[in-house]
């Protein structure tokens, strides 16, 4: 047996036995060491594993999770879903057009797609059920429209890419933000078309300026921290990582002082729940580093590097191959393995053949999204499942339209990537 079928078959079986994804790729890994040397020096896997954490802008990931919990306890749910119901409410099917803009808000805040299907949007499910939406379209909104969680910066994903690529993270950030608008918009199109087909009632009254504004002041201190995040990185002050290290005092003074929500009690969970989603992201990463080192070993990447340029060698053609392999392997592994494993060896295919590497890493961001809505793993409609009690398979009737929705803008933005380097070229 080759070592590349060895390291793909082991990490397979592993998964299927339900062994963390994490500790699947470290063994599988180390039994990549003991298949060519029959021995495993402890001290080059952890070197390996470090050499893969050890990076100043990953260190922007907790804390923009600290942030978006800061945030997400400190006050902000309520009254960002009142500034929402405000401008949007009033649009036929408008608790969906409502969920999704304050998913693009909050966004901006958490850059975490699963913090915002279990924070701000999984609240404002029930609200939706009562109003007569249905348990399926009520899911499906709330786990599509927090996708945009990873798209509309700050991302996670964006920085665990700019850190493996060495590319701007700034750059991708601000490159996030029209795709993240253009997929918010399309999801608010289908939710009409599907509350039109359920028949939904309208919601009360109409849209009125005054009502805006009383919402705005009283939710501005939640809504400035993008604008803090995203101006002072545009502006060259700070970098996206030092941004974030604001975004976390900006969080605790907004919660704490400004609204005075963020308790002791709601402090100790931000903490505990920042270095559990952490410490589980860094171990991925860690674990995913040495076994990229082990396919590279094995010359994985000059095979699948053979194999798409055997294909062609046309830019359009080979980011539209990257995007089909992020697709089905965020189906099936979490989206920090998928980038750590696959973003080295891909890069470099893209470079060869002229591919923007802001568009490359916004696009695969966009098709990240996707993969988490997208069974058997699509964490993010399995947590709006579980909140509501329902089956994922109950939704997909409405899913399958918004993941085809998405990949109109993606078509979209393939066709015109200057929709994505445009701000990019503010910095």
């Amino acid at each position: 047996m080759s070592m590349i079928a060895w390291l793909l078959l082991s990490f397979a079986i592993l998964m299927f036995l339900g062994v963390p994804i994490g500790i699947s790729l470290g063994l599988s890994a180390v039994g990549g060491l003991l298949f060519i040397n029959n021995s495993a020096d402890l001290m080059t896997v952890t070197k390996r594993m470090f050499e893969g954490m050890n990076s100043w802008a990953l260190l922007a990931i907790p804390l923009y999770t600290f942030a978006g919990y800061t945030m997400s306890k400190g006050g902000i749910s309520q009254r960002l879903m009142d500034f929402c119901y405000a401008i949007v409410g009033h649009i036929y099917g408008g608790l969906a057009h409502v969920n999704v803009l304050a998913s693009m808000i909050f966004a901006g805040i958490s850059g975490s797609a699963v913090a915002d299907t279990a924070g701000v949007s999984g609240m404002f499910m029930p609200t939706m059920v009562k109003k007569g939406y249905s348990k399926e379209l009520t899911v499906t909104v709330t786990g599509v429209s927090s996708t945009v969680g990873i798209i509309i910066p700050p991302s996670i994903p964006m920085v665990v890419i700019a850190g493996i690529c060495s590319i701007s993270t700034g750059k991708l950030f601000l490159g996030g933000i029209m795709p993240g608008i253009l997929i918010g918009l399309s999801q608010m199109i289908i939710s009409y078309i599907f509350a039109k087909k359920e028949k939904v009632q309208p919601e009360p009254g109409h849209f009125q300026l005054k009502e805006v504004w009383r919402t705005f002041k009283s939710s501005w201190p939640a809504l400035l921290m993008p604008v803090i995040i995203i101006g002072t990185i545009t502006a060259g002050i700070v970098s996206p990582t030092e941004a974030g290290a604001i975004a976390v005092v900006y969080g605790l003074i907004c919660g704490g002082l400004v609204y005075r929500e963020l308790k002791w009690a709601d402090l100790k969970f931000c903490f505990t729940e920042t270095v559990r989603v952490s410490a589980r992201i860094f171990v991925v990463i860690g674990c995913a580093k040495l076994y990229t080192i082990m396919l590279t070993t094995a010359g994985f990447d000059k095979w699948l590097t053979g194999a798409m340029l055997g294909v062609s060698t046309n830019p359009t053609v080979i980011l539209l191959m990257i995007l089909l392999l992020f697709f089905i392997v965020t189906m099936f592994m979490e989206s920090i393995a998928a980038l750590t494993l696959f973003m080295p060896i891909i890069f470099p295919i893209a470079m060869s053949v002229g591919i923007d590497p802001i568009v490359l890493g916004v696009l695969v961001t966009v098709m990240i999204g996707v993969g988490l809505v997208t069974p058997p793993v699509g964490m993010c409609i399995y947590v709006a499942c579980d909140i509501m009690k329902i089956t994922v398979g109950s939704t997909l009737k409405y899913l399958l339209w918004y993941i085809l929705g998405t990949f109109v803008v993606i078509a979209i933005l393939i066709a015109f990537p200057g929709l994505i380097t445009a701000f990019g070229a503010l910095i």
